[in-house]
């Protein structure tokens, strides 16, 4: 069970980590205040698609919602009629005087499905790891009489806790143990190897500039070609989502404060503020 136990816990980590890098890959500039980016992203992410829309009631009054379809689609398989749903049970019918229908990437299956395999992966490589580990810290089998199991079992348990094995001496005369050794190696390099191969699928998947496998026997060239299916990854979701903007702006676009875009998430205000110190520190030591 305990095994079990942390199988589990080491896949919802990785999990968790895959979806936090997912939905921070890309930022809408000027939605609406009544929209929620953060859901937004996750809808596309566990569904492949949303929507950005306003009750006909509500005239721009824009929400980021779940969809349910409505009705059939047109020959380029298009809704042409939609559901955004809530979480907390809000209900309105869509089409395209209302709202606009975003979804993640072109094939508009849910990235949760490649999360959930790499997790997987990710979690099992972690088992192996801790694993061949442990047979470096208890490198033997321990062999003994059936009468002194429960003392071996306790020595055992100590020396894997890293407690001091102590045994009593009384009926010491009658314990003979014999110690078998497992000579289990320790394939510290080829997990790690295999660590970062699963990582950088993980980071393929998302679109993401990737550390290429053993970088320092390539060339500049075949570095590039390596990261070229990230970079059509990144934009075939990007893509997507200028598309569903552009479609606000064009049909929306005298509701809207200003118009939105879609950009690939930076820490600029990070960034601008490091540069305007840096400045500042540079015409300090100037004047001085």
């Amino acid at each position: 069970m305990q095994s079990i136990d942390l199988n589990e816990r080491l896949y919802s980590y990785y999990r968790n980590l895959i979806v936090q890098m997912a939905m921070s890959r890309y930022r809408w500039v000027g939605l609406p205040k009544t929209c929620d980016e953060r859901y937004l992203e996750l809808q596309l992410l566990l569904s492949g698609m949303a929507t950005i829309a306003f009750p006909k009631k509500m005239e721009g009054t824009f929400m980021s919602l779940q969809v349910c379809g409505n009705g059939r689609p047109n020959m380029y398989d298009v809704p042409s009629q939609w559901i955004a749903m809530g979480q907390n049970g809000t209900r309105f019918t869509c089409d395209n005087t209302n709202g606009v229908l975003v979804y993640d990437n072109a094939t508009r299956y849910p990235l949760m499905n490649g999360i959930d395999l790499y997790a997987r992966e990710l979690a099992q490589i972690r088992l192996v790891k801790r694993t061949n580990r442990f047979h470096q810290q208890m490198p033997f089998i321990m062999k003994g009489d059936q009468r002194k199991r429960q003392d071996m079992v306790n020595l055992f348990r100590n020396v894997a806790d890293g407690e001091p094995a102590i045994l009593t001496t009384d009926g010491i005369s009658e314990i003979d143990y014999d110690i078998l050794s497992t000579g289990v190696t320790y394939m510290e390099h080829e997990i790690a190897e295999d660590e970062l191969f699963v990582w950088n699928q993980v980071f393929m998947m998302l679109g993401s500039p990737n550390l290429p496998f053993k970088a320092e026997r390539q060339t500049e060239d075949e570095i590039m070609a390596q990261e070229r299916p990230a970079t059509l990854v990144s934009l075939n979701s990007l893509n997507e989502r200028r598309k569903a903007a552009d479609k606000l702006n064009e049909r929306f676009g005298q509701m809207l404060a200003e118009p939105i875009r879609v950009v690939w998430a930076q820490d600029n205000l990070s960034k601008n503020w490091n540069l305007l110190h840096d400045v500042q520190a540079m015409y300090e030591v100037g004047e001085s």
